[in-house]
């Protein structure tokens, strides 16, 4: 007999018929605001050897918050499949369809216990074991800025000694939960820089602090939520007014922005419909001064030359708009700091364009490594912060 459990970290979905393995019938949860829906993540037991077909009724509702001006990209259900896994820790991908509002996958379970999810899962067991090894570093303090809706710690990670004349850069992830891709980044990223053989590590710590806040949203990861915080607050859209009863993640970070100041921040996201790693600088908010364009060319080429897995030459998917969304991170942060280099990243669901790795598509191992190729990047274009 098969069950289906939800009852993991992340995990989210609704079982709507799972009495025959041939025609398992599902549908994504809402956030708690009832708009946003998209990430799942269970685990099925009891189905080794018997042919799964999983249908995930609802899924096209999703198509409803669409970005505008993305009709010529395929959409998030179009041309992948979910990620696999037998341990938690080993994904791999199987193919899915779309037909009308259902997404659609099948698998044999070779083992007993198997999970599914939209994306490879980065639950709190171990961002916190990253967090714990990072903080043994001599070259770290970590504080904890506030607590979230539900009290939750919300952590910030010092990289290096602040002194005169070093660059203040930071990096933040996973306001949106279910892009994990932001915790695998992270993991990079503090491996890196934590390695005192490394010299891009030793000369970047040289000339710049680093501040890394890991994890902006834990309440969203947590209850496995697809873009909202506990009370529904779409984070990355809280920037110009958080508040401590709806936002307070927000809220908190943004005062330790205001307090130590900014040069540089990445705030790292993903896109389920994007096929390739794309960042854009925060260049059409009212502050914005147009040398800030010539330092983010130095830092994009230096990453592309880091990293096959990060292409030139992407458009802003929809086109670029007219007026900066001031509520979004990166576009705060840019204009209130303007001397600031502020940078959107977002990471693929699917694959890169080039280098493809069908099996698994964009994975853990591949965002983990592009954290660590960040460093270049950042290491090219501190010297020309402030």
């Amino acid at each position: 007999m098969i069950s289906i459990s939800t009852s993991i970290a992340s995990g989210s979905i609704d079982i709507i018929d799972a009495s025959q393995a041939s025609d398992i019938k599902l549908a994504l949860r809402r956030d708690p605001n009832g708009v946003f829906l998209g990430w799942f993540h269970f685990r099925l037991s009891g189905a080794r050897g018997e042919r799964c077909r999983f249908n995930l009724i609802n899924a096209g509702d999703i198509l409803a918050w669409r970005l505008a001006n993305r009709e010529d990209y395929e959409h998030g259900w179009q041309n992948t499949g979910p990620m696999v896994s037998y341990d938690g820790a080993t994904w791999f991908r199987i193919k899915g369809t779309f037909e009308g509002s259902t997404f659609s996958f099948e698998h044999t379970p070779e083992h007993d216990i198997c999970y599914y999810a939209t994306w490879a899962p980065y639950g709190a067991e171990r961002e916190h074991a990253a967090i714990a090894k990072a903080q043994t570093s001599p070259l770290v303090r970590l504080e904890t800025l506030g607590h979230s809706v539900e009290g939750r710690p919300i952590d910030m990670l010092t990289i290096g000694e602040p002194g005169e004349g070093k660059k203040k850069c930071w990096v933040i992830a996973r306001q949106h939960p279910s892009e994990t891709q932001g915790g695998y980044f992270i993991e990079g990223v503090l491996d890196r820089l934590l390695d005192r053989h490394d010299p891009v590590s030793r000369a970047l710590l040289n000339s710049a602090v680093i501040y890394v806040v890991p994890n902006v949203n834990p309440d969203g990861s947590a209850k496995g939520l697809t873009r909202s915080n506990a009370t529904g607050a779409n984070l990355n859209r809280e920037w110009v007014s958080p508040s401590l009863e709806t936002s307070p993640e927000v809220f908190h970070v943004r005062n330790k922005m205001e307090e130590i100041g900014v040069d540089f921040c990445i705030d790292c996201h993903a896109d389920k419909e994007l096929r390739c790693n794309f960042i854009w600088p925060s260049e059409n908010v009212p502050s914005w001064k147009p040398e800030r364009r010539g330092i983010f060319e130095v830092f994009e080429n230096a990453w592309a030359q880091a990293s096959p897995d990060y292409e030139l030459g992407h458009p802003y998917p929809g086109g670029c708009p007219a007026n900066a969304d001031l509520t979004m991170a990166w576009n705060w942060i840019g204009n209130r700091f303007p001397h600031a280099l502020s940078i959107l990243l977002e990471q693929p669901f699917k694959d890169v364009t080039r280098f493809t790795v069908p099996e698994t598509g964009w994975a853990p191992e591949r965002a983990y490594r592009f954290g660590r190729s960040f460093l270049e990047a950042l290491n090219a274009t501190a010297g020309r912060l402030g």
